[in-house]
């Protein structure tokens, strides 16, 4: 008798829950069909600027915007005019888009930005077909990140992509190398695709911005304002006052140890692709340079791979390296052939013994490009830096 009520109460409680998550789910339909405009942003890089950029244009544009990044710091994002952080209780959950659309309705938004938050294939399938069902969906980039959940190639980066993207939406895309590759994917579920030109944006331009800002984001915002009827004047007017992301590359002008360092935040970059695009950007310099790389003792084979880069890509007077787990980013630059006295081994030093050591190291008028990994202690150490430098 015990069994049969214990029994009868576990079916009563799936019962109940099984009903109240259809109720949920048909109130997450409902939810759905009153935002005309359901955007997300996926793609390698770039995509919680590439969001807030969207956003902003949208907004100049006349509509009511909610956006969502989940990038170094997870924001909600109000008309471009108020920004709050996305508190989560425990570990990122693509079920917390549910709520991020049942708040957008309850703001009276007619559009919704967001960037992608999953990397596993079938997490993107089920964030982007089932619940946002974009009627666009934003791919940035495909680059070699993450191929350990993506991988192990490109190609299976752009599967990836195109299967989360539902049959009745349509992409708009910066990707150049692997465009064909993208089209081709999207023709096989009959996807229109549209790319975008960063030829289009004037370098002159990119002076209207209070950061530094990539001409490829900007133009793929444009043509995303482009594709949903927001006139270009409009459109670039409202994407020049978009807020920065936390991991917007930065420029600090810097005193340590009375010589003038200009520092360059690129942590937030993370691949080398990325990476060296911004060492481009900035004049490709070979005098008077040094590199900060921050390892992560999780990411070794995004260390390995800033090994490759500064070794093949990045020629510099010395190289700091900190964070935790340093010795296989050094081990491989040493085997690459970077000479060891380059190379200064910082694992485990806090910002303050790093920042007296670059003092002592760099020279008057040095750039000072910090590259790698920007969570956690990436961002503290450039906090630390900024705060001591601009006394």
């Amino acid at each position: 008798m015990g069994q049969f009520y214990v029994l009868y109460l576990l079916l009563l409680l799936l019962v109940i829950f099984l009903a109240w998550g259809i109720k949920e789910w048909h109130g997450h339909i409902r939810n759905l069909k009153s935002i005309p405009i359901r955007i997300i942003v996926n793609g390698t890089r770039g995509k919680s600027s590439v969001t807030r950029l969207i956003a902003a244009g949208l907004r100049a544009g006349g509509y009511n915007v909610f956006a969502k990044t989940t990038g170094t710091k997870p924001r909600m994002i109000i008309n471009n005019e108020t920004e709050t952080p996305v508190i989560r209780l425990g570990r990122a959950n693509i079920h917390e888009q549910i709520s991020m659309i049942k708040k957008a309705v309850r703001e009276k938004m007619n559009a919704v930005v967001f960037e992608n938050m999953s990397l596993r294939p079938d997490l993107q399938y089920i964030e982007e077909s089932r619940i946002i069902q974009p009627n666009l969906v934003v791919i940035t980039n495909v680059r070699a990140d993450h191929l350990d959940v993506m991988g192990p190639t490109l190609n299976d980066i752009v599967r990836a992509f195109i299967n989360a993207v539902p049959k009745n939406s349509r992409i708009v895309t910066g990707e150049k190398e692997l465009f064909d590759r993208i089209k081709e994917s999207a023709a096989q579920k009959s996807i229109p695709v549209d790319q975008s030109h960063e030829e289009d944006i004037d370098e002159k331009e990119m002076g209207n911005f209070p950061y530094l800002e990539h001409r490829e984001n900007v133009a793929l915002a444009l043509a995303v304002c482009r594709r949903l009827g927001v006139d270009e004047r409009t459109a670039r007017k409202g994407i020049y006052s978009s807020r920065p992301d936390p991991g917007a590359l930065r420029k600090y002008d810097l005193v340590i140890d009375g010589k003038a360092v200009a520092l360059y935040n690129a942590l937030a970059a993370n691949d080398p692709d990325s990476t060296y695009l911004i060492y481009e950007r900035l004049g490709k310099p070979r005098k008077n340079i040094h590199v900060l790389v921050n390892c992560r003792d999780d990411r070794i084979d995004r260390s390995l791979q800033m090994a490759e880069l500064i070794q093949k890509k990045i020629p510099a007077d010395g190289y700091f390296i900190c964070g935790r787990n340093t010795k296989p980013l050094i081990r491989r630059a040493i085997g690459r052939g970077v000479p060891k006295d380059k190379l200064i081994d910082l694992e485990g030093a806090g910002p303050n013994e790093i920042f007296r050591i670059i003092g002592q190291r760099v020279r008057d008028r040095s750039i000072l490009l910090a590259i790698g990994n920007i969570v956690g202690y990436g961002e503290d150490l450039i906090n630390y830096f900024v705060a001591q430098g601009t006394r």
